[in-house]
C-alpha cells in the first residue's frame, strides 16, 4: 500500500506561510508534462501543474495568491506516488487530478479537499505513463505511455475515472510506445493517440472507443514523415487539432474527422517536443530542442502564420550560441492564465511575454529538482544556500525563503545545467567572518563561494566527505577516513582519528572543534594552525552522534543521535542539561538542529519527516510537526527576527523549501 491520505500532502494545520516547490525534472528526449488548464473550479487563476521526482506540483504563478480550497499557500505538493511521476492533468471541472508515474500507476485524487483523498488507484500500464487527458465531462480518462519489454500489454487505454472500467479498445502503437493522447472536448466524442516509434496518429470514436480506419487519408494517420509524434492537442472548442514531432513540422487537423488541413515543415531546427493552444484558440506555441519557443496564429480554417520566437535558452545563458546547450532544450510549454510558459531540460521554467521578443522580458522560475542535501545560512547578508544530490547550488533570500537563483559553476555553464559538484553534495557550511560558504560533495572536492559566486579552483579532498562545519574563518570537513581543516584555501593533510566522524561544529574563535562519531561520543579538539589535539570527550549517547550545534553564546552544546536530542552546559564541565531519554521522540536519525534567537528553545528535525521544537522552560512539553518533508528533513534554521516571532526555514529530500511561523503554537504549548 502507498502513502495514506494523512501525509499525501503537507497537513493543512501546519503553520507554513511560504513554500517553494521543486521545479520539473526533465528527461532528455522526452516531453515534460506541463498543464496550464486548471478547470472551472479555478477559473481566472494562473495555475500550472507538473511532475518532479515522486511529487506532483500544483502552483499559482500569481505570487502570494493562495490556491484556495487546495492549499493555504500558493503551492500544493502532492506526494502520494511511490515511484517517479511522469504525467499530470487537472480535470475540466477542476475538482480532480489524474497523475501517472514511471511504473504505470494511475492515481486520481481530489484537488479541492484539504487531504487530497485518492479516488482511484491502479496500474493502468506496465511501464511509464507519458500523457493523460480527461474528456470534457470529467468522467473518462485516457492514458498513453509504454509497455515494459515484450508481451501484449496496452500502451494506450481509456477508463471511467471512478471505477476504472474500460471504455473501449484503443489501437496500439509500434513497440508499445505511445507519446501523447488527446480527447476532443465536445460531442461527438473523439480520441487521438500519437506514436513514439511508428510516426502515426490513431483516431478513435466512441464510447466505447474504437479506431476509425483511414479512408483516402481521412482520418490522417501518417501526416508526419519520420520519428516520434511527441504531442497532439485539441483546441478548447474541438474544431481543430495540432501535432508536432521529430520531423520538425506542425500539422493542423480538422477536429471532427481528423482530416489534415495543413502541414508546416521546418519550423524549428531540432525536434519539437510540445505544442499548446492559447485560451482563445487563436494561436499555438511550440517548444523545441533548439532552445527556442515559437508562436503561430491559427485561423478557423487551419491556416498558420508565424508570429515570432522566444529564446529562453539564450536568455539563461546570457549570450548567443552556435551549439544548443543541453540544459536549454525546451521540453514543455503551456499557456498559464494567458501567459506563455516553457520548461527546459535543466528544470528552470521561463515565463514568456505575451508577444515573442527574443530574450527580453523573460522571467525565470528556479529551484531544485533533486533531493536537497543541506543548507548553510549567511545571517549577515540574510541569505542561505542549498545544495542537492545532482551537484547544484542555489542562493535564497532568508527572510522570505524565495530563490534568488542558481550558482554558476566556476569553470563555466555552457551546458546550462548549473552542475557545480560532479557528485551529490553532502554538506554546506558558512564561515561567518570570512563570509565564505564551503560545500563538499561525492566528487571529493570542496568548493568555496563568496558573495554568491563559486570560486575557481576547488580543493581536492583525501577521502569522501560526509559533513562540513565552519566557525569564523576555519572549516572542518568530516570524511570517511578522518578530518581535514580548511582556512583561506589552505587545506590540511588528512587527520586520522580512531572513529568515523558524522558531524562537527566549530567555535567562533576557531580554537575548539567538537566532533560527533559513530562511537557514540562527542570528541573535543583544540586547534593549532591546521592541526588538532584532543582535549576531552563527552560520553552521553547510546547511538552514533548525527548532529552538533552550539548555542549563540556558545555556553551550551546540542547534540543528537538516532533518537535523542541532548544538551550540555559547556561552562559547567560539559554537564548534561538534557540527558538521553528525555527529548527522545524522533523515530529515526535526527539530521539537523537549530537554536532560537534567545537560546531558550531548540528545533530538531530528522529522517522521520518530523520537526520538534523543545523549550528549556517547559522541558516536558514539545511542539511537533509531522509529515513536514517526504523522505526526511535535511536542513533547519531559525530566522533572525526582531519582533518576538519564531520563524524557521526547512529543506528536505522532497526538494521543497518551507518557511514556518510557529509563534502561535509555541506560545500555546509553552505558556
Amino acid at each position: 500500500s502507498g502513502p495514506d491520505a494523512s501525509n499525501a500532502c503537507l497537513p493543512a494545520a501546519h503553520p507554513v506561510i511560504s513554500s517553494v516547490p521543486p521545479v520539473p525534472k526533465g528527461e532528455r528526449g522526452e516531453r515534460t508534462a506541463l498543464d496550464g488548464k486548471p478547470g472551472r473550479l479555478n477559473a481566472g487563476k494562473s495555475i500550472v501543474a507538473y511532475t518532479s521526482g515522486k511529487n506532483v506540483v500544483i502552483r499559482n504563478l500569481t505570487v502570494g495568491e493562495p490556491l484556495g480550497a487546495a492549499s493555504k499557500v500558493d503551492v500544493l505538493v502532492y506526494r502520494g506516488h511511490k515511484y517517479f511521476t511522469s504525467s499530470v492533468k487537472l480535470s475540466p471541472s477542476g475538482a480532480f487530478v489524474a497523475s501517472g508515474d514511471s511504473k504505470g500507476c494511475l492515481r486520481i485524487w481530489a484537488y479541492d479537499h484539504e487531504e487530497h483523498l485518492v479516488k482511484y488507484d491502479c496500474f493502468a500500464l506496465t511501464s511509464v505513463v507519458r500523457d493523460i487527458d480527461w474528456d470534457f465531462e470529467s468522467k473518462r480518462v485516457a492514458i498513453g505511455g509504454e509497455r515494459d519489454g515484450s508481451g501484449s500489454a496496452a500502451c494506450a487505454v481509456a477508463l471511467q475515472w471512478d471505477t476504472g472500467v474500460s471504455v473501449g479498445q484503443l489501437a496500439q502503437h509500434l513497440k508499445g510506445r505511445c507519446a501523447s493522447v488527446s480527447f476532443k472536448p465536445s460531442r461527438p466524442f473523439k480520441l487521438v493517440t500519437a506514436g513514439k516509434d511508428d510516426t502515426k496518429t490513431n483516431f478513435h470514436k466512441g464510447p466505447p472507443f474504437a479506431k476509425v480506419p483511414s479512408d483516402g487519408g481521412v482520418p490522417s494517420e501518417t501526416a508526419h514523415s519520420k520519428g516520434a509524434v511527441y504531442c497532439v492537442r485539441y483546441n478548447s472548442s474541438g474544431t481543430l487539432a495540432v501535432s508536432v514531432g521529430t520531423d520538425r513540422s506542425l500539422c493542423v487537423y480538422e477536429g471532427k474527422e481528423f482530416k489534415l488541413l495543413i502541414k508546416v515543415e521546418g519550423i524549428h531546427s531540432a525536434t519539437i517536443y510540445c505544442v499548446a493552444w492559447s485560451d482563445d484558440d487563436k494561436s499555438v506555441m511550440t517548444a523545441s530542442g533548439d532552445g527556442t519557443c515559437k508562436l503561430f496564429a491559427v485561423s478557423d480554417s487551419g491556416d498558420v502564420a508565424e508570429q515570432g520566437t522566444w529564446n529562453p535558452a539564450e536568455f539563461q545563458l546570457g549570450k548567443s550560441f552556435s551549439r544548443v546547450p543541453v540544459g536549454g532544450n525546451q521540453l514543455g510549454c503551456s499557456f498559464v492564465g494567458g501567459q506563455p510558459l516553457s520548461v527546459g531540460l535543466n528544470g528552470q521554467m521561463c515565463l514568456l511575454p505575451s508577444k515573442p521578443s527574443g530574450t527580453s522580458d523573460i522571467q525565470v522560475i528556479t529551484g531544485h529538482y533533486a533531493a536537497i542535501a543541506g543548507m548553510a545560512v549567511d545571517y549577515s547578508a540574510k541569505k542561505f544556500y542549498t545544495g542537492d544530490t545532482d551537484g547544484i547550488l542555489c542562493e535564497w533570500d532568508l527572510m522570505t525563503a524565495k530563490p534568488i537563483g542558481r550558482l554558476e559553476p566556476p569553470e563555466g555553464n555552457d551546458d546550462l545545467m548549473f552542475v557545480t559538484h560532479g557528485g551529490a553534495i553532502s554538506g554546506l557550511a558558512m564561515a561567518t567572518k570570512s563570509k565564505t560558504m564551503y560545500s563538499v560533495g561525492w566528487d571529493d572536492k570542496c568548493f568555496t563561494t563568496k558573495n554568491g559566486k563559486v570560486e575557481i579552483g576547488p580543493l581536492s579532498l583525501g577521502a569522501q566527505p560526509s559533513a562540513v562545519a565552519a566557525g569564523s574563518e576555519l572549516a572542518v570537513i568530516c570524511t570517511v577516513n578522518g578530518l581535514q581543516l580548511v582556512r583561506d584555501k589552505s587545506l590540511s593533510d588528512l587527520i586520522s582519528i580512531p572513529f568515523t566522524a558524522n558531524a562537527a561544529c566549530v567555535t567562533k574563535d576557531d580554537k575548539t572543534v567538537y566532533v560527533g562519531g559513530d562511537d557514540n561520543k562527542i570528541h573535543i579538539f583544540g586547534v593549532n594552525d591546521l592541526t588538532l589535539t584532543e582535549t576531552g570527550v563527552i560520553d552521553a549517547h547510546l547511538k552514533p552522534v548525527q548532529c552538533l550545534e552550539l548555542s549563540h553564546d556558545e555556553s551550551k552544546l546540542a547534540s543528537s543521535d538516532e533518537r535523542d536530542v541532548c544538551v550540555f552546559d559547556l561552562s559547567e564541565g560539559n554537564k548534561a542539561i538534557i540527558g538521553k531519554g528525555r527529548w527522545c521522540f524522533h523515530a529515526q536519525r535526527v539530521t539537523c538542529l537549530s537554536w532560537s534567537n534567545d537560546d531558550s528553545m531548540i528545533a530538531s528535525a530528522g529522517a522521520d519527516d518530523s520537526i520538534y521544537v523543545w523549550s528549556f522552560a517547559k522541558k516536558s512539553r514539545r511542539v511537533h510537526y509531522q509529515f513536514a518533508h517526504r523522505g526526511g528533513v535535511t536542513g533547519l534554521a531559525f530566522l533572525p527576527t526582531t519582533d518576538g516571532s519564531h520563524k524557521f526555514v526547512t529543506v528536505g529530500i522532497d526538494s521543497v523549501v518551507n518557511l514556518w511561523d510557529a509563534t502561535a503554537d509555541i506560545a500555546e504549548k509553552f505558556a
